[in-house]
């Protein structure tokens, strides 16, 4: 701000000339980026690094499965399924999207509220799958696959 006061002289001529080198104007320009992406939930990288290291840290456990899935001759469970077998946990710095809108209540999920995976995959919130509940069932709202409450598993964007 103290700067402000050597505009109408030039800044060129003032003690703080030395904002002005490109070097700092560069720093300037991270330090914003970053800011500016953590504001807004993205991230400062590239999709495709990003999407790389994903794979880099996805891949170990991959091979590891495929090896016991291999010894344990049960290949067939991996190929017939658009999911894999286990969930890889890669971390808080690889979640992204964190707004979920339910299409059954309209309402944006919250961490009170997340959004819930049904057994046949569509996804409701915690608060639809309470009021779809009728006996310790719950039917979709989409297909006709039946399940218990307790099957739903939580959703992490």
């Amino acid at each position: 701000m103290g700067s402000m006061l050597y505009l109408q002289q030039g800044i060129e001529n003032s003690p703080y000339s030395h904002l002005l080198a490109p070097i700092y104007w560069d720093e300037i320009c991270d330090v914003f980026t970053r800011d500016a992406c953590t504001l807004l939930g993205m991230s400062v990288e590239s999709p495709l690094s990003v999407s790389i290291r994903a794979g880099c840290l996805a891949l170990p456990p991959l091979l590891n499965i495929r090896q016991v899935m291999q010894q344990r001759q049960v290949s067939g469970v991996w190929s017939n399924k658009e999911e894999l077998p286990v969930e890889i946990d890669l971390g808080r710095e690889y979640r992204y999207h964190s707004i979920f809108a339910c299409p059954i209540l309209r309402q944006q999920s919250t961490e009170v509220n997340p959004p819930m995976r049904l057994i046949c995959g569509h996804v409701i919130s915690r608060d639809a799958l309470g009021k779809l509940s009728n006996n310790n069932k719950v039917k979709c709202p989409y297909c006709p696959v039946e399940q218990l409450p307790s099957d739903a598993k939580q959703v992490f964007f």
